[in-house]
């Protein structure tokens, strides 16, 4: 490492450094300089051939945390930076499951993420007892999630969900009662009962319907990855993927979340780092004394602490460890044997607290004080409050102020929790037409898009085609969207029965240098041509040379470069022998999205025309479909289940075996005998889909040779959302911001369907678009403190300073007021120059407050009373 940047970092910042032998654990508080030395400690990783860039494994818990090392590391490492695994944890968990579900499960490779409000959607369908959508939300997530807390896996999904249902509900397991606390909903008697005679009924039913739109939630992101790692060969290969792993913010993790994690420490350098007094998420599952017991246990690692805060005035540093001193007491000398210290040598204001008389007056005094400020970058100030609804009393209030002045006077505004972007309902519409481009599967994309923007397709019309003897007969609603239904008389099943007839069915399957579509190479095309019998009568099994080395995917296919370089044939030659092998036919696979998407990726890398195939048909849509109810549908459990001949191995011809098998058996069994059924379902309602398929055909065909961002203006174009929002010109200025980012995210080197993608992971994991829009146009956020959680503003308004709002009034009901105590700490170290206390005497109801029980834990020599 260059010393000019060693020379930057003090003494217990060296030590993390250049520490690469030792596991280390890093107590680091607000403002210690955290995220520069853990950039410097992977250019010394690098620099000293420890490990290479994608060896390296670096993992916060917020977007905004991820964003801001990715940005830092591509200034201080350059190209290496992009090699360097820098996500948060839901974006590792999502990009494990993308690699591990084409070979070891029957969840769906092309997946997407289904937000909370699609989920929520979803749930609808089965809330039959009309509890509040959101309780039942969270009802559902919690016994998912505890299925894995109590490893509860069997081949019977609806009994594994009854026996965690009845250990929440035993009388001795408090979980279910601290949860329905913790979330503000409450579980009365009768939902109580309810949910332990049929909440295994509609969780399973839940879990049905998002597999068949190949949905997985946010609970499914972390369960799919830990039932994943039971596996000894999954685990090991990503125990060996990594050298040194990060792990930032661990205060935030859940203990489901540190068990993930912690089954890919063996044999590697493991960094933990966090700060106990900014654990805010006990609520949702964090508990660090837990986690780090069980770290030490482990993995002895070096204790190092923070003690040196760059952030704050001599005043507020000293103000707010006066503060955690009073708060923590021995809890602090614990951890800090050196009290900590600010390395800024100005000394700075004492913090301001004002008494007001009611939440008018306090919006109205801190209104004024921004006013003195007087400074033009007005994002550099943040209002902090305990709660979304005590943030929406004051935007309210700074909204009646604003209006009264000039506009060249007002003060810019935004109230955080109401600009979630990507949740918005223009920016959902557009989002609905893409996700359904990419997957031709999610339903709840298609009914949004029916109930808003279809003419003469009502709610009597979709219930009718979701009944049991439409789906008996093999029919999904999207089958009145797919272009096979409209060719082939009303059958999404007659091209294939029809290619079966005349020789033209090819089954395939692809071994690759991994499950990036994006970047990753084939190197192995298996397939066969068959006639109506099954008979095989042409066969195509070829090797590739890849440009890229196969890393951990050897231990899935067993091919090693070294092999690959001896027996592999140039790309370009074999993928065009196979566009020949394959034209005019219909195509088949297991799981088939993948191949095609990787298929499709790579020729576009290689500047060579798309294959000429008619079209394509997955074994598993086709036996989730006819049965539903299976304990998996993984191509290994199908061919014993029905005792198919072949058996798959992840060798691309043997499974292709395997599968012309299933296919044969389903379209004897399911397929073929319901023809006449099906085309006498469709035929009723076909004519009112057509003109919304068409629509979305031609914007099908689109995705494969425009960039997102012109997709987006085709939607814009070609659909009825522009006249739908025609008298509501800030939602169609909202979409010209999603134009923009589209364009600002293109990465014009990959594939326009991988790109679309891309853009869909990241509207699906964004959780915060805060920064953006303050960069984009300056304003004060209006937020809660669990929002300013990693945020710093030279300006910090703490509003709502009274019992009952800070401390928050459960947790003062209840007891448990250690939480609130950390998040008041977390509020006043947001603060860079300047702290600003306010509270409110009398409440909304005309009730007299009393001010916060922690307004006295501030050392009243830091504090101006005004």
């Amino acid at each position: 490492m260059e010393n000019k940047i060693f020379n930057m970092l003090n003494k217990m910042q060296k030590q993390v450094v250049n520490d690469l032998q030792n596991n280390i654990l890093l107590s680091a508080s607000a403002g210690t300089g955290k995220t520069n030395t853990l950039l410097y400690r992977m250019v010394n990783i690098i620099d000293k051939n420890k490990a290479a860039p994608e060896e390296i494994l670096c993992l916060t818990f917020t977007n905004k945390a991820c964003h801001e090392i990715q940005e830092r590391a591509a200034t201080v490492l350059g190209e290496n930076s992009l090699n360097i695994a820098i996500m948060t944890f839901h974006s590792f968990c999502y990009n494990l499951i993308k690699i591990e579900a084409k070979k070891n499960s029957d969840l769906f490779a092309d997946f997407v993420i289904f937000d909370e409000d699609d989920c929520a959607e979803i749930i609808k369908e089965f809330n039959v007892y009309k509890f509040v959508t959101k309780s039942l939300q969270n009802f559902i997530n919690l016994v998912k999630e505890n299925r894995a807390v109590y490893n509860i896996y069997s081949n019977n999904l609806h009994t594994d969900y009854a026996r965690v249902i009845k250990k929440l509900f035993n009388s001795e397991n408090r979980k279910l009662d601290r949860v329905c606390v913790n979330q503000h909903y409450f579980l009365d008697k009768k939902m109580k009962a309810l949910m332990q005679a049929n909440g295994a009924d509609i969780v399973t039913a839940y879990d049905h319907r998002l597999q068949e739109m190949h949905g997985l939630d946010f609970t499914d992101l972390i369960i799919t990855v830990y039932k994943f790692l039971q596996d000894e060969t999954i685990k090991t290969a990503w125990q060996n993927k990594y050298k040194y792993i990060n792990i930032d913010e661990m205060q935030d993790t859940s203990e489901l979340e540190y068990e993930i994690l912690a089954q890919i420490f063996p044999g590697n350098n493991i960094l933990l780092c966090g700060d106990y007094f900014q654990t805010i998420y006990e609520w949702r599952g964090s508990n660090p004394h837990t986690i780090l017991k069980k770290f030490k246990a482990k993995y002895n690692p070096r204790l190092i602490v923070f003690n040196e805060n760059y952030r704050a005035t001599q005043m507020l540093l000293r103000a707010s460890y006066g503060c955690l001193k009073k708060l923590f007491g021995e809890k602090v000398y614990a951890i800090y044997k050196n009290e900590i210290k600010a390395v800024s040598r100005v000394q700075g204001e004492k913090i301001i607290f004002k008494e007001t008389k009611n939440v008018a007056d306090e919006a109205k005094w801190i209104f004024e004080e921004i006013h003195k400020i007087g400074i033009k970058d007005v994002a550099r100030i943040g209002i902090l409050t305990r709660s979304n609804k005590y943030n929406q009393r004051l935007s309210k209030n700074f909204s009646i102020l604003n209006n009264r002045l000039p506009n060249a006077d007002r003060v810019n505004f935004i109230l955080v929790d109401e600009f979630k972007f990507f949740r918005r309902q223009e920016i959902k519409d557009v989002l609905a037409f893409l996700r359904l481009i990419t997957n031709r599967y999610d339903e709840t994309s298609f009914r949004r898009i029916l109930k808003k923007f279809a003419i003469g397709i009502g709610e009597k019309t979709i219930a009718a085609i979701e009944t049991k003897k439409y789906h008996k007969a093999g029919i999904n609603i999207i089958d009145f969207l797919d272009r096979k239904t409209y060719e082939s008389s009303g059958d999404p099943f007659g091209i294939l029965l029809d290619a079966l007839a005349k020789d033209k069915v090819v089954v395939f399957d692809v071994e690759s240098t991994g499950t990036d579509t994006a970047c990753d190479e084939i190197i192995q095309i298996a397939a066969v041509k068959i006639d109506k019998n099954g008979t095989i009568i042409d066969k195509f099994v070829r090797m590739v040379k890849p440009n890229k080395k196969v890393g951990q995917s050897f231990y899935v296919h067993g091919f090693s470069d070294a092999f690959l370089k001896e027996k592999g044939e140039p790309p370009a030659l074999v993928l065009q022998e196979f566009i020949e092998f394959s034209r005019n036919t219909v195509i088949v696979g297991h799981n088939v999205g993948y191949d095609i998407s990787i298929l499709y990726s790579q020729l576009d890398r290689l500047n060579m025309n798309k294959p000429d195939f008619i079209t394509y048909y997955d074994t598993l849509d086709i036996f989730r479909r006819f049965y539903p109810d299976l304990a998996n549908h993984k191509l290994s459990f199908l061919s014993e289940y029905f005792v198919i001949e072949n058996k798959p191995t992840h060798n691309a011809l043997d499974d292709v075996m395997a599968t012309v098998g299933l296919l044969l058996y389903a379209v004897k069994k399911n397929i073929g005998p319901s023809v006449l059924i099906r085309k006498k379902y469709i035929s009723k309602y076909i004519d009112q889909f057509r003109w919304i398929a068409v629509q979305m055909q031609e914007l099908t065909d689109n995705s494969y040779i425009v960039r997102p961002y012109d997709l987006i203006a085709k939607i814009m174009n070609l659909t009825k959302i522009k006249e739908y929002y025609k008298n509501e010109p800030e939602r169609i200025d909202r979409i010209r911001e999603l134009y923009l980012i589209a364009r600002e995210i293109d990465n014009k080197k990959v594939y326009s369907r991988d790109a679309l993608n891309n853009l869909l992971k990241i509207s699906a994991l964004s959780n915060s678009d805060m920064d953006r829009m303050l960069m984009k146009v300056p304003r004060i956020p209006i937020i809660t403190v669990h929002q300013a959680k990693g945020t710093e503003f030279d300006y910090v308004f703490l509003a709502g300073m009274q019992d009952g709002i800070f401390p928050a009034y459960l947790a003062i009901r209840e007891g448990v007021v250690e939480e609130e105590k950390r998040l008041f700490y977390v509020a006043i170290t947001r603060a860079k120059r300047q702290l600003f206390l306010t509270w409110s005497r009398i409440s909304e109801h005309g009730r007299a407050n009393t001010v916060s029980r922690f307004i006295k834990t501030i050392p009243v020599d830091f504090v101006q009373k005004i």
